[in-house]
């Protein structure tokens, strides 16, 4: 029997709490998994884009004139390369972009603030894509 100095606690209560806690760490887990996704396919995409631009350049300047294609088209060394950097880095960008607003919102639901290893690393790929696309053009 309880009394009002020692009320009983409702184990209901706790457990749901418990359940809430972990689900939340769930959710950020699953948002950091998510982040890691576009990480690897925005690095993909970034080291595919500054290697086809330099085999581009390469093969232009192996044979002094630019590339044909099959179509009888002419493709600029760099625009295949530079497009395929851009769509990564803005990829990039956007991916973390999204994370941090999810991270904010589950704060709101009793997140812990806590160090985010796939944030700055995605922020440093972000700003590599901007490097590489930079470099490509100023040259």
């Amino acid at each position: 029997m309880a009394t009002d100095a020692h009320p009983v606690p409702d184990l209901g209560t706790e457990l749901a709490q418990q359940r809430t806690a972990l689900a939340v760490e769930r959710s950020f887990l699953a948002f950091e998994r998510t982040l890691m996704a576009w990480l690897r396919t925005s690095l993909s995409m970034i080291g595919f884009g500054f290697t086809l631009a330099k085999f581009f350049a390469y093969l232009e300047t192996q044979h002094g004139t630019p590339v044909v294609g099959a179509a009888g088209r002419t493709w600029a060394s760099d625009t295949v390369g530079l497009s395929m950097i851009a769509i990564g880095t803005v990829a990039m960008v956007l991916a973390v972009i999204q994370h941090h607003r999810r991270v904010r919102a589950l704060r709101e639901f009793g997140l812990v603030k806590q160090w985010n290893l796939a944030l700055w690393i995605s922020t440093l790929v972000a700003a590599l894509g901007v490097l590489a696309f930079w470099s490509l053009v100023v040259r």
